[in-house]
Formats: C-alpha cells, sequence, structure tokens
C-alpha cells in the first residue's frame, strides 16, 4: 500500500488528536515505524512533527541487488543458486 509522504490536516470538526491517532493506525498497520522528531518541527513551525521509517527499505534494497546481478549475469561457476536462494529467504524472515 503506497501512502502519502506528507499528511496534512485543517478541520476544525475533528479534534486534533483523533486525525492524528487515525493516522498513527494507519502507519503502524502498514508495518512503519513512526519516531517524532522535535527538531523538525521546531524547523517547520509546528507543534510536532513525525518521522515515518520503513524498516524493511533497506532489506528490499540489499534483495533488489542480489536479483538484479543475477539476470545481467548469472554465472553458475560463481554463485551457487541454492546458497544465493537461502540467503534471500533469510534476509525476507529476519526480523528487525
Amino acid at each position: 500500500m503506497k501512502l502519502p509522504k506528507h499528511y496534512f490536516c485543517l478541520n476544525e470538526m475533528t479534534p486534533q488528536h483523533e486525525v492524528e491517532e487515525c493516522i498513527m493506525q494507519e502507519w503502524e498497520s502498514a508495518g512503519l515505524d513512526i519516531r517524532e522528531d522535535e527538531d523538525l518541527a521546531e524547523e517547520r513551525g509546528y507543534d510536532r512533527a513525525f518521522e515515518v521509517v520503513n524498516p524493511y527499505r533497506d532489506k528490499l534494497q540489499k534483495i533488489k541487488k542480489i536479483l538484479k546481478t543475477n539476470i545481467k549475469q548469472w554465472d553458475e561457476t560463481q554463485h551457487d543458486p541454492v546458497e544465493e536462494f537461502k540467503l534471500l529467504v533469510e534476509m525476507i524472515e529476519e526480523k528487525q
């Protein structure tokens, strides 16, 4: 699921904490890490600001690199396919 990069809310009918809670639940259900960033809030003139990090991004980048390398130049003398697939599975199963 692709989430928006920024959330803004201008709705005087809904209390701020309810909107904030709804957005945080959406992020958490997508498996994202949420960290409050006081410096960012101060820099932008907000009361509060949050950094949202996808903990799987680095893992997916590593997997993509292995797959792209294999697509371009598969050499059975250099790569043991069984070992590479085991590595990919380990990376996917690894807990953060």
